[in-house]
Order: structure tokens, then C-alpha cells, then sequence
């Protein structure tokens, strides 16, 4: 028993001890990131966000009323982004102009969540675009 309570005080006392240099970096790190932080080109903030939806788990993408995998919502802004990139000049211009409704209809893209909440897909990147900055 009284091995046991030595071990235990001595467990304490290097989380004691330990804490404030954690604390340090911990606070190194932050700044070092914040330091670090990459200007992202346009053309890299666009595959970013068609990766957002090609990695989106268990929801679906609804296109002209026609549900779709996330993996085929992907290669359909990528194509769309191939065909149209000499007027596409910004991340917000490609949710704009091609990932936010459908240019034969003109209805919104959703995403449909598991939970069955819907979200159209130009808030879904404007949210995605903002974790960049």
C-alpha cells in the first residue's frame, strides 16, 4: 500500500513539474503555426474544396434532384472546373459560378447530411474556404 501511495505522489509531482513547460509549448507551437501559416493560390483552394466534398462520410449530393455519392459530386465540379477555368479566377468565383447550382437548371445544389439535414453545397464550401484563412 505504501509503494503504491509513493508511486502516486511521485506520478503527481512530475505532472507538477511537467505541466509548465507543456504549457510553454504549447504556446510555442501556436506561435510557430501562426508563423507558418501558407498563402494558398487560388487554383490550390479549389482542389481544396472539391477534396472537401470527395471526403465527406455518409452524405449525399443532390444535383437537379438526382442524389449522387460525394466521390461522383467531386468529379462532376472538377470536370466543371476544367471545362470553364479561363473565366474561373478565384475560389469564391468557382462556388459562385460552378459548384453552387446547376447551369442547365439553375437549382441549388444540396448536401444531404446522415442525419438528413440538408445544406446547400455554396454555404458547405464558404464554410470549408474559411478554415483555409
Amino acid at each position: 500500500m505504501m509503494k503504491t501511495l509513493t508511486l502516486i505522489a511521485l506520478f503527481i509531482l512530475c505532472l507538477v513539474a511537467v505541466q509548465p513547460v507543456l504549457a510553454q509549448q504549447d504556446s510555442l507551437s501556436k506561435n510557430t503555426v501562426a508563423a507558418t501559416t501558407k498563402t494558398y493560390s487560388e487554383s490550390e483552394k479549389i482542389t481544396y474544396l472539391i477534396q472537401c466534398i470527395r471526403t465527406m462520410k455518409g452524405a449525399t449530393f443532390i444535383r437537379n434532384g438526382s442524389e449522387h455519392s460525394c466521390q461522383e459530386a467531386a468529379d462532376h465540379l472538377k470536370a466543371k472546373w476544367e471545362k470553364h477555368a479561363s473565366k474561373i479566377k478565384s475560389a469564391e468565383d468557382f462556388i459562385t459560378h460552378l459548384a453552387s447550382k446547376s447551369s442547365s437548371s439553375g437549382e441549388a445544389y444540396k448536401i444531404r447530411y446522415p442525419d438528413g439535414r440538408e445544406e446547400p453545397t455554396a454555404e458547405v464550401l464558404y464554410q470549408a474556404l474559411e478554415q483555409l484563412k
